[in-house]
């Protein structure tokens, strides 16, 4: 067993599935006792090892496939692995994909019940809990209505107050919010936060690296069934684009014959940074209206950025942005090159359009963007792309190069001339009637 401060030891772990092209070939092995083989193995997890603290928030990354969903089952028991060894200190409660552990034929309050019995509890010990689960579902008299006939987010209710209601050690959570209305998602991370507060292991599994990173402080990161990163969840995070990036560049280089080949991207230091390559972001100049390096502004104050990159290639349809975010991973804006272009084409204009241009190799491009910064007090980080923009509008985009933390600002209110709440200024106004 593992040792007292350990929830979830992974060791080793594999799964293999038996993949028969045609379900007669399980019957024909099944006759032959195994002499001839009638099927390809897959393995869906490869020698997979890792440990979570009691009370840690971890998130697992990776894209369709990874091995996710497998890694998840595993824990939970639903199945049992090729290889290795999976142990699990506390009660586990897990929401996973839509529809699992719930009969449809059964109501809303017969599921309750079922999944109550299924942890271990008695019929008596779910009633009690009964009318509280089914507050925080919220469903109204749907609950004595067969699931079949529930929504998608109505079902997502009802599961997920069942799992967060059955006192677990450890939750288990795949993507399944993502189905829910904004308010009751509120409802759900208010709920998490109070039961991490009180020593939950919560493990969080999303296709928004963004919420990983904000809600975790460890990350594992699978690609193929394998681990490629296990630690810090910036890094787990910074690789997971990495891979999507790229992923997307490789697609669009096999459909357009105009896009960039990928390659690697020349090399920076140990700054988070991906792409394909055929351009590099060099520095980033962080300044005030007057052209001045600075890095603690007030409400208001213009905020200017120049970007220097080099082109590595030939290149054209360019396009140079920032992205502005909090330090807790919440993007506050965005703006590039692109984006002014559409608003000069959508305005009839065709001249002077950066996406025009051409570059030859070894060409140095100063890009400098100034804004109104309408920010709140607090720290944020400022990430720098270029990429190409196959198409007039968004949506076939290569990342050429992508680096993030490149620089970083201070906002600081002065409580004794102005004063406002939140991370952007709406420049409020209040008229009072008596």
């Amino acid at each position: 067993m593992p040792s007292d401060d350990i929830a979830i030891s992974v060791k080793n772990l594999t799964k293999t599935y038996r993949i028969f092209g045609h379900p007669g070939d399980r019957i024909k092995q099944a006759l032959t006792l195994g002499r001839m083989k009638f099927h390809r193995e897959f393995t869906a997890l490869q020698d997979v090892s890792f440990e979570i603290k009691k009370g840690e928030t971890v998130g697992i990354i990776g894209r369709n496939g990874s091995g996710k969903s497998t890694l998840l089952q595993l824990i939970c028991g639903i199945l049992k692995p090729t290889s290795g060894s999976v142990q699990v200190n506390g009660r586990v409660s897990a929401l996973l994909e839509l529809g699992a552990g719930f009969n449809p034929e059964f109501t809303g309050r017969e599921n309750v019940y079922f999944q109550g019995a299924l942890m271990g509890f008695s019929q008596a010990e779910m009633a009690v809990r009964f009318d509280e689960i089914a507050a925080f579902a919220d469903i109204g008299t749907f609950i004595d209505q067969p699931v079949r006939t529930y929504s998608s987010g109505m079902f997502v209710r009802l599961a997920f107050a069942v799992a967060v209601h059955v006192e677990p050690d450890i939750l288990v959570v795949d993507e399944a919010l993502a189905v829910g209305d904004a308010l009751f998602q509120k409802r759900c991370y208010n709920r998490l936060r109070k039961m991490q507060e009180c020593g939950l292991t919560l493990i969080l599994v999303s296709h928004d690296h963004e919420l990983v990173r904000t809600l975790t402080e460890r990350a594992l990161l699978l690609d193929s069934g394998s681990v490629l990163h296990w630690g810090d969840t910036r890094e787990a995070t910074h690789r997971y684009r990495k891979i999507l990036f790229e992923g997307e560049a490789l697609y669009l280089a096999k459909q357009s014959p105009h896009a960039t080949q990928p390659r690697q991207p020349r090399a920076n230091g140990n700054d988070p940074t991906y792409g394909i390559g055929g351009a590099t972001i060099n520095s980033l100049r962080i300044m005030g209206a007057d052209g001045a390096r600075r890095e603690v502004f007030q409400p208001g104050e213009i905020l200017r950025f120049e970007v220097a990159i080099s082109m590595d290639a030939p290149l054209e349809h360019i396009n140079v942005s920032i992205v502005i975010k909090t330090l807790q991973g919440l993007k506050v804006y965005s703006w590039g090159t692109f984006n002014q272009d559409i608003m000069t084409w959508a305005n009839h204009g065709a001249e002077d359009v950066f996406w025009n241009k051409s570059f030859q190799k070894d060409a140095e491009v100063f890009v400098t963007f100034s804004f109104e910064g309408n920010l709140g007090a607090g720290d944020y980080e400022v990430q720098t792309i270029v990429s190409r923009e196959l198409d007039k509008q968004y949506g076939s985009q290569q990342v050429l190069h992508w680096r993030d933390e490149m620089g970083f600002f201070r906002i600081e209110m002065n409580p004794k001339e102005y004063m406002f709440g939140g991370i952007c200024d709406l420049r409020g106004r209040v008229v009072a009637h008596g």
